[in-house]
């Protein structure tokens, strides 16, 4: 996943490879810093391999770097037939690389107060 300029609004999350429905996301998972030789990285999907450069280029001279870089559930946008479940990070349906990740805060618990522009009439 990658954090980026939305088309619904914001900056959010983005699927960076397809994602089956079913699948675990861990969008809330605490940053870990990794140590990994880049001789390793030639059994790394190439869109994998990719990301971690741009974000972490000091990798090719032996590095660390953190992943995630950041909480992804913090930068995901509300809908109201969400991609991914706001109670347990779990893809509803297939989810295509690029595609923005969503969920539907009237799942979260006390949603009305951090959300009251959401329209509990619609709740689930």
């Amino acid at each position: 996943m990658k954090v980026g300029p939305s088309l619904i609004q914001g900056v959010v999350v983005f699927a960076l490879r397809d994602i089956k429905e079913g699948e675990k996301l861990y969008l809330d998972h605490v940053p870990t810093m990794y140590n990994l030789r880049i001789a390793v990285f030639g059994k790394l999907e190439d869109v994998v391999k990719q990301f971690l450069l741009e974000r972490w280029p000091q990798i090719v001279n032996g590095s660390m770097f953190a992943y995630p870089d950041c909480r992804y559930s913090a930068f995901l946008n509300h809908a109201d037939e969400p991609n991914v479940s706001a109670v347990n990070d779990v893809a509803l349906q297939d989810i295509k690389a690029g595609e923005e990740i969503t969920e539907d805060y009237r799942l979260i618990n006390s949603f009305e107060v951090v959300f009251p522009w959401l329209d509990k009439k619609k709740e689930v």
